[in-house]
């Protein structure tokens, strides 16, 4: 059995975990560490973060580690080398623009700075949020032949970047306008199709998502 462990509330790092799991058929444990009892739990796991993963009584930690062994056992990775450094391209540009938007959502969160992270929300608007997401869009259309699927299956990259992108047009984050995805065409079709392709969206982590976040 697998089991996984994250904070109280849904966030891409654990989601993608789950996700994957869960279109396989996958069992898995879900923990969730309530904020209240992070403090006092955080000397238990790897590098004192969250998510991890305890296979076999073993913790693991990282997220692209934990993702490349989901994705693995629930065949969505792949074993071409060159569809792998697709898929991991787009694991690491989650993980980057995770770091560009972070430094304004610790400031409200952390240090209950709210006019620091307005400035900073806005400074990532301007200079990160177009550019970012037309790398991924422009990786889409490097790689994908019918604009479906990054590796032209369905994989853990379309279950990340669907992830990121839901979480970026889901109102959540202050000052980020859902518009933003109009000027990237290709992208906004493909989240539209991702959504809408059944054995993904019928899922009950699916679902979840979609009515917290």
């Amino acid at each position: 059995m697998i089991k996984l462990i994250y904070f109280d509330f849904n966030f891409w790092r654990v989601d993608i975990l789950r996700l994957c799991l869960s279109f396989s058929n996958i069992p898995y444990e879900f923990e969730r560490v309530p904020r209240q009892a992070w403090k006092n739990r955080k000397k238990e796991f790897p590098f004192g973060q969250l998510p991890i993963m305890i296979v076999d009584k073993k913790i693991y930690a990282h997220t692209h580690s934990l993702a490349r062994f989901c994705a693995t056992r629930s065949n969505l990775y792949d074993k071409d080398e060159h569809k792998i450094l697709i898929i991991d391209q787009v694991l690491d540009w989650a993980n980057e623009i995770t770091n560009q938007i972070a430094p304004s959502i610790r400031a409200a969160m952390r240090e209950k700075n709210f006019e620091k992270s307005k400035k900073l929300r806005k400074e990532f608007i301007k200079n990160s949020l177009h550019i970012w997401f037309s790398y991924l869009e422009n990786l889409l259309n490097r790689y994908s032949s019918d604009k479906e699927f990054f590796t032209d299956k369905f994989s853990i990259a379309d279950i990340t970047a669907w992830r990121l992108i839901h979480w970026f047009v889901s109102g959540k984050l202050d000052l980020i306008d859902a518009s933003f995805l109009d000027e990237l065409p290709i992208l906004k079709n493909y989240h539209r199709k991702l959504s809408q392709f059944e054995p993904f969206s019928k899922l009950s982590e699916f679902k979840e998502i979609l009515n917290q976040n």
